[in-house]
């Protein structure tokens, strides 16, 4: 790695500690403010990851500010598990608004993330009727529904198998299923 991108790495922790003891983290507005006298490669990095924190979060409205200043970070489906059981309401939620991105996350599915999702919709009655939609997002993930499809005989398995997606997976890419 190179000594500019260990600095980088370097001051984005600093920075993000200050932010977190400060509370300005709370403020996407606040952020930027804070941050406009920092070089732009760390205010570009740090607006980066702090946009991963906040989807991680569940933090829409300030999700929606980052995104407005051209912040932008690839969704892996550990963000996913992180932002859902930040789920805590019926308010519109992260994974709802960014729902395209969450469908088509390409990468391998942890058994422990759907296991952690599963175990949290059980587990929270009261919340079921608003983790609902995002629920429905989740299935429409193709990994997901192979993950789900080679684990039938799992809980999480049958909960989560989208049969409509899976018929259209044999139909159309048949290889993702062996």
């Amino acid at each position: 790695m190179s000594d500019r991108l260990h600095e980088i790495m370097g001051q984005i922790g600093i920075l993000h500690n200050q932010l977190l003891e400060n509370k300005k983290i709370k403020n996407a507005n606040e952020v930027l403010e804070f941050i406009k006298d920092y070089d732009m490669d760390i205010q570009k990095h740090y607006l980066n990851l702090l946009l991963q924190h906040y989807f991680q979060q569940n933090d829409l409205k300030n999700l929606k500010e980052l995104l407005l200043v051209g912040a932008k970070f690839d969704i892996r489906f550990e963000d996913v598990k992180e932002a859902f059981l930040n789920i805590k309401d019926e308010i519109e939620n992260v994974i709802e608004f960014m729902q395209d991105a969450v469908v088509f996350i390409k990468e391998k599915i942890n058994e422990n993330d759907l296991i952690d999702i599963y175990n949290y919709y059980r587990n929270n009655i009261q919340l079921q009727e608003s983790l609902n939609s995002s629920l429905e997002i989740i299935k429409r993930n193709r990994y997901v529904c192979v993950y789900c499809f080679h684990n039938l005989n799992k809980d999480y398995g049958k909960f989560f198998l989208n049969e409509d997606l899976l018929e259209s997976l044999k139909r159309g890419l048949p290889y993702l299923l062996k």
